[in-house]
């Protein structure tokens, strides 16, 4: 959202900030201004706090505002949700992710790239404790509103402490950007824990990119299921997923790992085209190839303009002297 100057200025003029507080000042501001900065401070963090009586952040407020000043600009939640920059995890795929984790009371359960909590909401009400890695500012400050343990960061660049019990995640999927996250997870859990990720369809086919990170599922022992098509249409994507499980000591009893294929169906014959059509096409074909060569022999039948006669050198040979030796047929000088 491209913000009116006028607006920016109010901002600019009434925010005071105190570390991760920003508090309004001056007189109240009429209702539509409200509500339009309001939504400036949420997408970047801030989420009003009746009991602070301020918009509280997930970081340092000065930080998360310094962007919008410097661009006049600002990505809403709204128009992140319209543009499908974000694909929030269908409810019965995040059921199959928690069935696949085993989570029971008291399991230490670590979500990176969290979003808006899909994930998040369902561990909780399995009864584990779940803390939470989200980069984008607004969703940073969505999960802290309801109630989880929330650190605002790039999950790439968080050190890893293998402190959890399990890792249940949607990762983002652009240019192998899953395979990354997932390989990075796997740092966090202790020895006998076990992550679950939606990962793209892609992990399922071998090629040079997906070669180390297939032999890494395979040497875990772990699991590759596929989700059923269409899964994530109401979020507003159809790519194909799977569902990748992974432990982090390899099982004594694991099998070999399967990845799912693709079925494609049989090529049907083609119709015959219509012969009228065939012999229309056709005709075009050689009218076209015969207005090409008319041209080449038009070229042709034109006099070749006429070269103009180029002076020859004439390099006169060294005369003859006394001194010049000469050699007849017997070798002789």
């Amino acid at each position: 959202m491209k913000i009116p100057p006028a607006l920016l200025a109010t901002l600019k003029d009434r925010a005071h900030t105190d570390g991760n507080r920003l508090t309004l000042t001056g007189p109240r501001l009429d209702p539509r201004t409200y509500q339009q900065i309001n939504e400036i401070l949420e997408a970047v963090g801030g989420r009003w706090t009746s009991s602070e009586g301020a918009h509280l952040f997930p970081t340092d407020a000065d930080t998360a505002l310094a962007p919008v000043y410097a661009t006049g600009s600002v990505v809403t939640l709204r128009e992140k949700r319209q543009s499908a920059q974000y694909f929030p995890t269908p409810k019965p795929v995040v059921q199959r992710l928690i069935d696949l984790a085993k989570l029971t009371p008291g399991v230490r359960v670590l979500e990176p790239s969290a979003g808006s909590g899909a994930i998040a909401g369902a561990v909780t009400e399995a009864g584990a404790t779940v803390d939470c890695i989200e980069r984008d500012p607004g969703y940073a400050a969505v999960l802290a509103d309801a109630g989880h343990q929330v650190h605002a960061a790039d999950f790439l660049t968080v050190p890893a402490e293998a402190a959890y019990d399990r890792v249940v995640m949607n990762p983002p999927f652009t240019k192998g950007a899953d395979m990354q996250h997932v390989e990075h997870a796997l740092r966090f859990l202790k020895p006998d824990g076990l992550l679950v990720s939606v990962m793209s369809w892609t992990v399922t086919t071998e090629s040079r990119a997906t070669a180390k990170f297939r032999t890494l599922v395979e040497a875990r022992g772990g699991t590759v299921e596929a989700v059923g098509k269409g899964a994530f249409r109401e979020s507003g994507t159809d790519v194909p997923t799977v569902i990748v499980t992974i432990p982090a000591t390899r099982p004594a009893d694991a099998q070999p790992t399967t990845w799912p294929t693709r079925k494609t169906p049989p090529a049907t014959e083609s119709e015959f085209e219509d012969p009228a059509a065939i012999a229309a096409e056709i005709i075009a074909s050689l009218k076209e190839a015969t207005a090409q060569f008319e041209k080449v022999a038009a070229a042709l039948e034109r006099p070749a303009p006429p070269t103009p006669a180029r002076p020859v050198d004439v390099v006169p040979l060294p005369q003859r002297t006394q001194d010049q030796l000469f050699f007849d047929f017997d070798g002789a000088a």
